[in-house]
């Protein structure tokens, strides 16, 4: 499960930082072709950031970790949630609160993301 959130939190980096991203990797557009590809599964990306990351939460030591994954899930989800109008709501508004941020949290998300693949733990 670990794999996963670590997966998860890279894929969240990649999309919710792609602005900057964008202008770091020159003519490849490497990480513009891997946004394209992952925009369709936003919503399931940032679930399992949201729900792993709710999770993981008490563990001593990685809580920074976790509340990167339970913001970059919290901004990814905001539109879904179409049936439940009040988890629309919610969803909506804590993505409109942390859109100035959505950056920052991407690439924190994607270094994190990274790090726990490369299992170089020095902030979990």
């Amino acid at each position: 499960m670990v794999i996963l959130f670590e997966l998860a939190l890279i894929c969240a980096g990649i999309l919710l930082g792609i602005t900057t991203l964008d202008k770091w990797d020159g003519s490849t557009q490497i990480f513009t072709k891997a946004a394209n590809t992952l925009k369709p599964f936003a919503a399931v990306i940032g679930g399992i950031c949201l729900l792993i990351g709710f999770w993981f939460l008490f563990r001593p030591f990685c809580t920074f970790r976790d509340i990167i994954g339970i913001l970059a899930g919290l901004s990814l989800l905001g539109g879904s949630f179409e049936n439940s109008q009040s988890l629309q709501d919610f969803f909506n508004k804590s993505a409109a609160f942390l859109n100035p941020y959505k950056v920052i949290i991407g690439i924190i998300a994607l270094i994190l993301g990274i790090l726990g693949l490369l299992n170089i733990a020095f902030i979990c």
